[in-house]
């Protein structure tokens, strides 16, 4: 509770935010791992446990491709298959600064930084998660986009689905995907997801603050497909009927949804388009049917959507934080009772999660999915394939993965020290295995 109020007397004190954030990160700077094992911030009396972590702690440098769990890059190329799935990863564009991070948490501030911030909460915890081939890359740098698609296509992700931010005319985020569509070289298909959702402060874990806004007026929210229309042109841009795919994050946000859809999908036949396919993200276990609202389908975003079952995997491990108040659940629980096939919505794709921890976000309030494995992820996967060849009612055989480089949530295919390129070749392994 003392904790909690210093915390708001701290952002009470008349300072900038920037000055606030800056005091913010000396003080991590200093702290760093000790924060985790001074008792005073309410960590495990338990010397044994104690002498395990920083064994832990101290063994991170050692994570080398030499390790048991690391997969190398394969010389063998995916070759496509007509009844291969055509797999989606979201990509996140945070690589890189803005004037926004600059702004409200220090100059040069990219998503990396949480990252590398991040300690492990319990003893096995993975963190940091630390980044292999590519590195902690800048997404402004046109080859490291390149090698992304290289590595994608080599281990058969079909796409990329992009987050797109717009906050009525004010687009974040936005270099690299300019970057990418002034570059036609960069040949890869592409969709977007327009993440429809206020900016927080609590990005690194620190409050509930609103950085920006979304609009409330519908007129706003009709306005947004002038922003993408134009993007869609290009012939890289994803279509299922010759209909260009959009998916928004939080349909339920949107006022008056069948009027604003009914407006996106004149708008798109005044600008030359059939029409649009609309895809809306669900966000929770339920059997909404979104085509009601005028969606053509829907599709899951894990973990949230399975979010009401989690209790089914439940976790315990050797706690060092006594203060973490998060929550830690059993991956391979979750695989093997198919959690994920435990609902169903009409005209639903679905969607696999590459691992989720977004303690580098969250702190000690994160939540962990423990006991990974490249093998689990795989199975999951497999499972989706046969999902959608049992599923007629489906318009197209797309399967979403989260994420290709969510790194700050832990959900990401991209090579890291400990796994190397073991997500993507369980990928590629899924897709070829699934063929009948």
């Amino acid at each position: 509770m003392m904790k909690k109020l210093l915390i708001r007397l701290f952002y009470k004190l008349p300072f900038s935010y920037s000055t606030k954030m800056k005091i913010l990160k000396f003080r991590r700077s200093i702290i760093g791992y000790k924060e985790v094992i001074d008792n005073s911030v309410g960590v495990t009396t338990d010397n044994n446990l104690k002498d395990k972590y920083i064994e832990q702690i101290l063994n991170i440098p050692s994570m080398t491709s030499e390790s048991e769990t690391y997969v190398p890059l394969s010389t063998r190329k995916y070759e496509r298959a007509t009844e291969d799935p055509k797999l989606f990863a979201f990509y996140l564009t945070q690589y890189h600064p803005t004037k926004e991070n600059d702004e409200w948490w220090g100059r040069g501030t990219t998503e990396w930084n949480n990252v590398s911030r991040a300690v492990p909460q319990f003893v096995g915890h993975y963190q940091p998660r630390l980044p292999d081939e590519l590195g902690y890359y800048d997404l402004r740098i046109k080859d490291n986009m390149r090698r992304q698609i290289e590595l994608a296509k080599q281990y058969g992700i079909y796409g990329f689905c992009f987050y797109h931010y717009w906050f009525d005319g004010r687009r974040i985020l936005e270099k690299p995907l300019n970057m990418f569509l002034e570059d036609s070289t960069l040949d890869f298909p592409f969709m977007y997801c327009w993440a429809n959702h206020n900016w927080y402060k609590k990005f690194q874990g620190t409050s509930d603050e609103v950085l920006i806004e979304m609009p409330k007026e519908k007129e706003a929210f009709m306005r947004y497909i002038d922003s993408v229309l134009p993007d869609m042109k290009d012939s890289r841009y994803y279509k299922i009927n010759e209909k260009p795919v959009l998916m928004v994050y939080r349909p339920s946000d949107i006022p008056d949804v069948c009027d604003v859809i009914n407006t996106w999908r004149k708008k798109a036949a005044d600008y030359g388009f059939a029409d649009l396919y609309l895809i809306a993200v669900h966000e929770g276990a339920t059997a909404d049917d979104y085509r009601k609202k005028g969606f053509d389908a829907s599709s899951e975003f894990q973990p949230t959507t399975f979010s009401a079952l989690l209790s089914k995997a439940d976790m315990k491990v050797e706690m060092v934080n006594s203060a973490f108040d998060g929550s830690i659940h059993d991956y391979e629980k979750i695989v093997k009772q198919k959690l994920y096939n435990q609902y169903s919505a009409p005209v639903l794709y679905k969607s696999v999660m590459a691992f989720w921890d977004n303690t580098a976000r969250k702190n000690s309030r994160g939540s962990i999915f423990n006991n990974v494995h490249p093998d689990f992820y795989e199975e999951w996967l497999r499972d989706l394939i046969l999902y959608n060849k049992n599923t007629p009612q489906l318009d197209d055989n797309l399967i979403f993965v989260n994420a290709w480089n969510e790194w700050g949530e832990g959900a990401y295919l991209e090579p890291d020290k400990k796994y190397g390129y073991a997500l993507l070749e369980r990928t590629r392994d899924a897709i070829e295995k699934a063929r009948s």
